[in-house]
């Protein structure tokens, strides 16, 4: 059985003619760097929301790619994100954040090598990581997560740069924005 469904797929990666594949199947490898983000944690969590324009550091990331640039493409990512200096100037209750977003995007190809992007999942988040007072470090400061959305728009050959927006919600009114540049390299998706 294994071998028959795996002849199948094989046997549809080529067409009749020019033995063409039609989807091409490649790692993913980008660094994402957030030109700014606000996050909020929810209600129980008594940690408030946290800012800050331009981090220092960029975020890493990895998935795969299926499809062809020609045609229509998918992917699914994970970034994980540090920001050091995130913060509330109002309400300061501490520094710092993390962020894990894991996204599955469908690219749709524009003209030449530009491309729009859209595609949703769910991002864990934690901030205040380096709290102020033991009063502070009592809290309950754990990891809440959102469901996000992102549209974003590109250029991509072997590598690719994306603008983006992801929004992110959750009903305990946790809230999520990311806008930034993603850079990162797929191979050839023209095969």
């Amino acid at each position: 059985f294994t071998f028959f469904c795996l002849s199948i797929v094989s046997y549809s990666q080529k067409s009749l003619n020019k033995n063409d594949a039609l989807f091409v199947f490649r790692p993913l490898l980008f660094i994402d760097y957030n030109l700014y983000h606000w996050y909020k944690a929810p209600f129980n969590n008594n940690t408030g929301d946290v800012g800050q324009v331009f981090n220092v550091l960029p975020g890493i990331g990895t998935g795969i790619v299926l499809g062809k640039k020609s045609k229509f493409i998918f992917t699914l990512e994970v970034t994980f994100k540090y920001h050091p200096f995130s913060l509330n100037i109002e309400e300061f209750q501490g520094m710092g954040s993390l962020s894990l977003p894991i996204l599955a995007n469908f690219r749709i190809p524009l003209e030449g090598f530009f491309f729009f992007q859209f595609g949703g999942g769910i991002q864990f988040t934690q901030i205040n990581l380096h709290q102020r007072t033991a009063l502070q470090q009592t809290l309950d400061n754990s990891m809440f997560h959102t469901y996000v959305g992102e549209i974003a728009a590109g250029v991509e050959e072997n590598l690719f740069l994306i603008f983006f927006l992801r929004f992110g919600y959750h009903p305990e009114k946790s809230n999520t924005f990311d806008f930034g540049l993603r850079l990162g390299l797929n191979g050839n998706l023209w095969e």
